[in-house]
């Protein structure tokens, strides 16, 4: 799946905020990982193993 791709599962407005999240450019909270994570079809926890 794209950044652009992602960011429109997520409703966010363009893949900038993915890439700044991919890039570790900026924090984010555990909503947005919960977002990210239904729009991957992924449960939450993936991202921390």
């Amino acid at each position: 799946m794209s950044q652009e791709d992602l960011a429109f599962e997520c409703d966010y407005a363009d893949f900038s905020q993915i890439n700044r999240i991919e890039l570790g450019k900026v924090n984010f909270s555990v909503s947005y990982l919960s977002t990210i994570a239904t729009a991957l079809a992924i449960p939450i926890s993936s991202f921390f193993e």
